[in-house]
């Protein structure tokens, strides 16, 4: 019925801008949810390489501590 409407109202003119329309409201919906799945990867990523980023201050911190005792312990 809403193609029969739009062809009275606006003739073919009218029912290719409402095809033209949907088409781009369409790709605007699948664009922000292709952007949504992008942004969702890049934070679990960036929490991985966060974990990654303390791990590795963690060990560094804990031989720079076993460094300072074996010195002390020499002197």
């Amino acid at each position: 019925m809403n193609v029969l409407k739009t062809l009275i109202l606006g003739g073919p003119v009218g029912l290719a801008h409402a095809l033209r329309e949907a088409w781009v409201a369409r790709r605007l919906r699948r664009v922000a949810t292709l952007m949504d799945r992008e942004r969702a990867l890049h934070r679990e990523h960036m929490a991985q390489l966060r974990a990654e980023l303390d791990a590795l201050q963690s060990r560094q911190i804990s031989a720079t501590a076993r460094a300072a005792s074996f010195w002390k312990g020499l002197s």
